[in-house]
């Protein structure tokens, strides 16, 4: 193991800043990960899972939010059983290269407002 990120996120601060800057959801997620929460009986619910999922990732590798790696490219994808996991990016792979790690890990939760990601990077 590399690193481990960790990372929660209100879902209600989330809807807030959807609402309020109209291209929010085209800088920070990816059109599939757009499509799939938008898709979502709770898309609030699920864009805040897919930032605390981009947050971690870049705290696993040991960057902030503003390091230069691109948010839309860390991308939450999900298997047909509906596992969670992360398509990198250029800005991403350079990251985790850059960290050492070959290949990062995602974990999911959410309750109610809150959404919950880890990222373990190995």
């Amino acid at each position: 193991m590399r690193g481990v990120g960790i990372d929660i996120v209100d879902a209600r601060r989330i809807e807030k800043s959807l609402r309020r800057r109209t291209d929010f959801a085209e800088q920070v997620f990816s059109g599939q990960e757009r499509q799939f929460c938008e898709a979502q009986r709770r898309p609030g619910q699920h864009y805040a899972a897919c930032f605390a999922a981009k947050e971690a990732f870049l705290k696993a590798v040991g960057l902030g939010i503003f390091s230069g790696v691109a948010l839309p490219d860390i991308e939450v994808v999900h298997s047909p059983a509906g596992a969670p996991g992360l398509r990198l990016g250029p800005s991403a792979v350079d990251a985790l290269a850059r960290a050492g790690g070959e290949a990062a890990l995602l974990g999911l939760s959410h309750e109610r407002d809150l959404a919950l990601a880890v990222v373990v990077v190995e």
